[in-house]
């Protein structure tokens, strides 16, 4: 308060010298700013060119961070505003724009239209008026208000709160502004994304038509519910062996390892000293005291559900085979993927129980079952209430029939007596799963309402969730009801489960014939369409393309396996000559762009971040262009980090710090975080939800897309279509390239010149994007690591890599000259 009451002081002198703006300046406005309103000196530029028309003036005050801009326009302190002291809005009307006040509001209006600055400022030292001053919605700039503070006194003492949520770094950088001036945040209004103007532009049809031939084999082969088939035909299908990279030599990168979780070490049961520990522990739990409980943990798509599935029907399939005596355990798994919101996990897994009562022959026999379950029940009913009417028989059992179906009827009592029944005699296991493809909030009810019900019937709990909701209950009262034994379930190398998968395929088919049309109308004759399986296998095994699939699937099996359907069905634009390629030679290559294209857009003409299995680096999403390469800008300084050998994870908190630094609000930043997360891109260290406390370090893939996929024109090309295009000039050159290229069917080489165009211009406008957040580090103490430019560093190779694919077509479609690209992507 005293920095306020000296400036207050300060400002009441100089009025009386009749202060110059200089002194203004100095002693009032710069104070004001850096020590009230708290902005840095490098967040603020003094004295700018600004040129217009042969003319040349400075603008007094430019203050710019990552995420906000304005002019402050100052006066001398004795030059008067003419407003309306009692009101705080002021209307830009022509008529209210005169004196000193007019002329200042315009020159600053006029100085963030040339500068493309969105917000403005003008003070005299003692009043302070705040306005929208080049709008990009369809708002004139008089029809716009103002916020005025007609003086000092109420700027800094009476409503200094208002004062302060309005200017303060902080409130500008948290879109005070937008909020307060324009009433919303985003300045992406319009959808300007290429997906919605060109659906099918750009591209052959993609349908690979030897597919429909294989399509039930890959289907059933590649399927995630693989676990529905014979157990022999499934035995043959599974990989129990994982496998971690600790270094890729291809992009430099170390790959970190997340934290462990467990107070005791965890099962690993896809190492070989650890593959028939599960198996032991279910075959000694009926001389257990305590009911056991087993949770697996893993990603998603992990393969946590093949491994229960395993263990249950191949490698402990004896420990349940059915006795003469009903004495074998029972293993009921509860599949939560039929499960949905309008209903409650506990009256769900009852249902479950109840389906399985009915279904067993044994559970279900009154005789056998039942009527010793309700023992008790029965007795208590002849010796109390009926026990007048013992003598008549058909009445009591008419009576106990009513009780029976009574708890039938409401199912919960029915089940409890059943199951607490037969979990007395042999060991029950109550399994849950597939609860991590479910939301968060309802995988921890699912869980609670889980292990309690467990502890109420003393039921063998097995449940697989994900390590985040672990983390969240490891130290709840329902958690510590049991000593649960982990097992960690590390996913398998992808190009290993792939290859047991061709192998199924392979036998579901063969002997089987079958014809095709190929590209060029020609019939083709398959006598054994096990010979297909072979061709698309020997495309994917030991290839790039296998290793840009493990990538790709960044540890998610079931991920993989989509993946590979959508390149099998959608990736072969020349089959015939696939065919022909395999027969003479033994193999065939199909060219990585189209496995990769067919991975990024599916089963869709274009590719879009909602339907595709690869998120978008490019385009965080959060309604402002000055925010768009908030997501690659910050998966590239930890890519950048893990570099270093030294380096394991980088601490949320440093992340927020230098977000803060450069002018980025928290909530953006954890929003980036949260969404590179989901995307694979990062993980955090200890498998927490997001957060500032969190730990975080670049998934594999990450480190591919900020060094190796930026370079690519698939990836570039297709993750285009789904990024948002804010500058005019940039759209409309990639709008006017894609009406070209949809006019264009006829002429492979000019079609691929227009596409690389295209390419080039898109590259060169991300990069601009991405310079802007890289130019508010390099004026600020940031670590270096933050400092780098990836376009910059990819862009000759992705010189290369164009000059590559026309010479390619120019070799295949007959025109030899070498191709070089009219322009460079550093420069477009």
């Amino acid at each position: 308060m005293g920095t306020i009451q000296d400036i207050l002081d300060v400002a009441k002198h100089l009025t009386h010298l009749d202060a110059n703006e200089a002194e203004t300046r100095l002693k009032v406005i710069d104070k004001i700013l850096f020590e009230v309103l708290g902005w840095t000196h490098e967040d603020v530029t003094v004295e700018q060119r600004v040129s217009e028309d042969g003319k040349t003036t400075f603008a007094d005050y430019i203050i710019r961070t990552a995420n906000a801009a304005l002019i402050v326009e100052a006066k001398k302190i004795g030059i008067t505003f003419e407003t309306r002291p009692l009101n705080r809005r002021l209307k830009l009307s022509k008529g209210n724009l005169s004196g000193s006040l007019g002329d200042a509001i315009v020159q600053a209006r006029d100085y963030c239209r040339k500068l493309s600055i969105q917000f403005a400022v003008v003070t005299n030292g003692e009043q302070w008026v705040i306005f929208p001053a080049n709008r990009i919605d369809q708002v004139a700039f008089h029809d716009s208000s103002a916020i005025v503070f007609n003086s000092l006194e109420s700027a800094l003492k009476d409503d200094y709160t208002e004062f302060s949520d309005l200017l303060s770094r902080k409130a500008v950088v948290n879109s005070s502004l937008e909020n307060l001036l324009l009433g919303y945040t985003e300045d992406q209004i319009e959808e300007r994304r290429l997906k919605n103007y060109h659906k099918t532009a750009n591209y052959y049809e993609s349908t690979n038509p030897m597919y429909p031939l294989i399509e039930e084999a890959i289907t059933t082969a590649f399927s995630d519910t693989v676990t529905d088939m014979d157990p022999s035909l499934f035995e043959k299908c599974y990989v129990n062996s994982s496998d971690r990279m600790k270094f890729d030599r291809k992009i430099n990168m170390h790959i970190s390892k997340s934290q462990s979780l467990f107070n005791k070490q965890p099962v690993r049961p896809l190492q070989k000293r650890h593959n028939n520990t599960f198996k032991k522990v279910l075959s000694d739990a009926h001389k257990k005291a305590k009911p056991l409980a087993v949770v697996i943990l893993g990603t998603v798509g992990s393969g946590k559900t093949t491994f229960q599935h395993y263990t249950r029907y191949v490698s402990a399939a004896k420990v349940f085979e059915k006795k003469d005596d009903n004495s074998h355990p029972h293993w009921v798994s509860i599949d939560f993927l039929g499960f949905t919101n309008d209903e409650n996990p506990v009256d769900y897994i009852y249902s479950s129980l109840m389906h399985y009562i009915i279904s067993d022959e044994y559970l279900s026999d009154f005789n056998e079952c039942v009527k010793k379950a309700y023992n008790k029940e029965i007795t208590a009913i002849k010796r109390g209430p009926s026990f007048l009417m013992a003598k008549n028989e058909e009445k009591l059992n008419e009576i106990i029939s009513s009780r029976l179906q009574s708890d039938y009827d409401k199912k919960k009592p029915y089940v409890d007596t059943i199951i607490s029944h037969i979990s007395s005699k042999v060991p029950f296991y109550l399994v849950i799963d597939n609860v991590d493809q479910l939301e968060e909030i309802t995988q921890s009810n699912i869980f609670t309402e889980s292990v309690a019900f467990s502890q109420k019937l003393r039921l063998n709990l097995v449940i697989s969730i994900r390590s985040s909701t672990y983390v969240e209950h490891r130290n709840s009262a329902a958690f510590n009801a049991f000593d649960f034994d982990p097992i960690l379930i590390e996913p398998p190398k992808v190009e290993s489960v792939l290859s047991k998968r061709f192998f199924l395929a392979r036998n579901l088919i063969d002997g089987e014939s079958g014809d095709f049309f190929s590209e060029n109308g020609m019939n083709v004759h398959v006598e054994n369409l096990a010979s297909i399986i072979e061709l698309v296998q020997s495309s994917v095994l030991g290839t790039e393309i296998g290793g840009l699939l493990e990538v790709l699937a960044a540890d998610d099996i079931r991920n993989a396996l989509r993946m590979t359907r959508h390149f099998l069905e959608h990736g072969y634009s020349n089959p015939g000559k696939a065919v022909q390629t395999y027969k003479s030679k033994g193999q065939y290559t199909l060219p990585k762009h189209e496995a990769l294209r067919a991975i990024l857009v599916g089963s869709h003409a274009v590719y879009s971040e909602e339907f595709s299995l690869i998120g978008n680096p490019f385009d965080s999403r959060l309604g402002r262009t000055n925010l768009q390469m908030v997501r690659f800008f910050i998966l590239t300084a930890l890519v950048k980090y893990s570099s270093d050998s030294s380096f394991q994870y980088l601490d949320g908190l440093e992340i927020r710090k230098v977000m803060r630094t450069i002018g980025i609000a928290d909530e953006c930043t954890l929003k980036a975080l949260s969404d590179l997360c989901s995307l694979r891109f990062i993980h955090t260290a200890s498998h927490d939800n997001p957060n500032f406390n969190s730990n975080y370090y670049p998934s594999r893939l990450g480190g591919y897309i900020v060094r190796e996929l930026i370079s690519n024109m698939t990836f570039i090309e297709n993750i285009m279509m789904d990024t948002f295009i804010s500058e005019d000039s940039t759209w409309n050159n990639l709008s006017d390239l894609g009406r070209k290229i949809s006019n264009c069917h006829g002429d492979v080489i000019k079609r691929l010149e227009l596409r690389i165009d295209r390419v080039i211009i898109f590259y060169a406008y991300i990069n601009k994007l991405y310079e802007s957040l890289l130019n508010e580090t390099k004026k600020r103490q940031v670590p270096k690591e933050w400092k780098t430019n990836p376009f910059q560093d990819s862009c000759k190779t992705l010189e290369k890599n164009l000059e590559k694919a026309m010479d390619s077509a120019k070799r295949n479609y007959g025109n030899k000259e070498k191709y070089r690209p009219k322009k460079s992507p550093s420069y477009a």
